[in-house]
Order: structure tokens, then C-alpha cells, then sequence
């Protein structure tokens, strides 16, 4: 099974500026129709989400919902309220607590081979503790927040090496890069 972490981030490495917001995100519009295909590509390959539950209250409350309750979808949260917000679903949303790498675990056991870490940082960053994170597709705006949730949000990470496998211009000044997990180099 393959992890990718596909999100956006600022020059400084933040998914979100100090008060969650993503508004930076404007910055990277102008061949949006590009970023769009590019995207619907991405998710056509995805067999399952995987997703913080601060990624889907920003969701909810700028009323997007839940926009891929066609893809069995794990929530790791504490809150129960979740998944009475996003309603009814197409394929299973689940909630769970406790280990990522059992949460994973979990997903592998249900037969995905792609799954996408749709966010936060703080999950990613317990996917990288666990070595589970395969493939990291960001796309880079033209800005520096200064602060907000970094892209991977955690202390004392464990070194992890990946390699570059693209890079290209993404709309405006925005660059997208993605970069695949080396598993054989020094430093894990």
C-alpha cells in the first residue's frame, strides 16, 4: 500500500497560516483548470482518504462538507460529532482513535493499494514517525506565512529521505514538486 501526502504549502513550509486559514491557497489560481485536471488524475488513482479531524472541520465550517464520500474515508479523531456533520456517505466513513500506523494498518487490511493523506500536518507527522508515508506531492505558493501548521506538524520527527521526482511550475509562481520516499538511503 502507498501513502501520499498531496496538499499545498507556503515558501515557509505551512499548510495553514496561525488562524487555520487557507487563503493563501488564491495564490496559486491562475492555471487553475491545469491544477483541476491534475487533480482529478490524483484522486481517480485513490482508494482510500485518510484525514484529520482538524482538515475536516475547516472543511465543514466553510462549507465544503465532505467532498469525497465516494472513497471509504478514515477520520482519527476523538470527536464523535464528525461523522454526524458529514452525514450520510456513499462509501464507509469511519472514525478512529489511537495509533496511525494501526489506523493504516486497518486501511491496508481493507484491500487499498493508494490512499491519500488528505491532512493535517500533525497526521502527517505521525505517518512519518511510522515510515508509512510513500510519496509527498505539495504545491508550492508564493508567500511565507510565518506561522500555522507546518506541513509535517510534530516534534522530534526521525530523519526520512526522499527523492525528487518532479517539479514544475503550478499556476502563477507556485511550483508543484513530488518527492518519493528512499527507503534505502542513510537516514531511513
Amino acid at each position: 500500500m502507498r501513502v501520499i501526502w498531496y496538499t499545498a504549502m507556503s515558501m515557509d513550509g505551512r499548510i495553514a497560516d496561525a488562524e487555520d486559514s487557507l487563503g493563501f491557497l488564491g495564490l496559486i489560481g491562475e492555471r487553475e483548470q491545469d491544477w483541476r485536471e491534475e487533480f482529478h488524475e490524483f484522486i481517480a488513482g485513490i482508494d482510500a482518504v485518510l484525514l484529520g479531524a482538524g482538515t475536516l472541520r475547516w472543511l465543514l465550517a466553510n462549507g465544503h462538507g465532505w467532498p469525497h464520500g465516494d472513497l471509504p474515508t478514515w477520520l482519527v479523531s476523538h470527536d464523535q460529532d464528525l461523522v454526524v456533520q458529514v452525514g450520510d456517505t456513499e462509501q464507509p466513513f469511519r472514525r478512529v482513535e489511537g495509533d496511525v500506523a494501526a489506523v493504516l494498518a486497518e486501511i491496508e487490511a481493507a484491500g487499498a493499494g493508494q490512499v491519500w493523506l488528505c491532512g493535517g500536518g500533525d497526521l502527517a507527522a505521525q505517518a512519518l514517525a511510522a515510515d508509512r508515508v510513500d510519496e509527498v506531492v505539495v504545491t508550492v505558493a508564493p508567500t511565507v506565512l510565518g506561522a500555522g501548521p507546518a506541513l509535517f506538524d510534530g516534534e522530534r520527527l526521525p530523519a526520512r529521505r526522499f527523492r525528487l521526482a518532479e517539479c514544475h511550475p503550478a499556476g502563477g509562481d507556485a511550483a508543484r514538486l513530488r518527492w518519493t520516499r528512499d527507503r534505502e538511503a542513510a537516514g531511513g
